[in-house]
């Protein structure tokens, strides 16, 4: 069976934040990921790394078949298997090195233009744990950006997912939204209180049909998941 999902979401940051583009300038060392218009934004990839993060780690708290290794290379592991052989529904969504997850996370853009002076540098320095000193030359800075909203979408497209029934939301999809639900920092700095922020969705929509974010977690059963994963069998 085919399944498909749409996500609309708007990211609200609720502290300062940061999502490195690996670049310096002049006086900062390390500046913040900007677009063609010079706007900050946020790189879908990194959306995706945060979000498959917390859905491998919901998955293992509930109780589903643990996620494999991303970075597992035995060419005889699962790692190399077609996705609908997989046991976790994480892995059926992401995908592995044999098949991609068709899974796509646009980058997070600013729906207007941004306020005005909304960017800051904050220098920082390097210390010594034990001795609470700081070390000699580890003066460094960073941009930052003023709490801000962003708009994004993801897009999913798979075969052959665990579903309770036809009119039913597969159960990879429900843990994929709850772990957006969870998702609480993003960005770097988040042990310095930077990068808070909450999401909300202005869209789910899953096979052409609404569906609500209370009906989600209906679906977070991983003994349910194994009865109906065993039935398809």
């Amino acid at each position: 069976m085919r399944h498909n999902l749409r996500l609309d979401m708007t990211i609200s940051f609720e502290s300062k934040w940061h999502t490195g583009s690996g670049e310096s300038g002049f006086l900062v060392d390390r500046l913040i990921s900007r677009d063609a218009r010079g706007w900050p934004y946020i790189p879908g990839s990194t959306l995706k790394g945060v979000i498959r993060e917390n859905c491998e780690k919901l998955s293992r708290t509930l109780g589903f078949p643990h996620p494999l290794d991303p970075h597992e290379n035995d060419e005889f592991s699962e790692a190399f298997a077609p996705l609908n052989t997989l046991a976790s529904p994480v892995d059926r969504i992401f995908g592995n090195k044999y098949e991609s997850g068709n899974l796509f996370f646009r980058d997070a853009r600013f729906k207007d233009e941004p306020p005005y002076r909304f960017l800051r540098e904050q220098s920082r320095i390097c210390c010594y744990r034990k001795l609470r000193t700081a070390k000699d030359k580890h003066l460094f800075s960073t941009q930052y950006a003023a709490p801000i909203k962003f708009e994004t979408r993801i897009d999913g497209y798979h075969n052959d997912l665990v579903c309770l029934g036809e009119n039913d939301p597969p159960y990879a999809y429900c843990l994929l939204i709850a772990a957006i639900m969870m998702t609480g920092r993003i960005g770097g700095d988040k042990s310095t209180g930077s990068g808070r922020i909450e999401i909300s969705f202005n869209r789910i929509e899953c096979n052409g049909k609404t569906l609500s974010e209370e009906t989600v977690f209906e679906y977070l059963d991983s003994d349910l998941y194994e009865m109906t994963k065993e039935e398809e069998v």
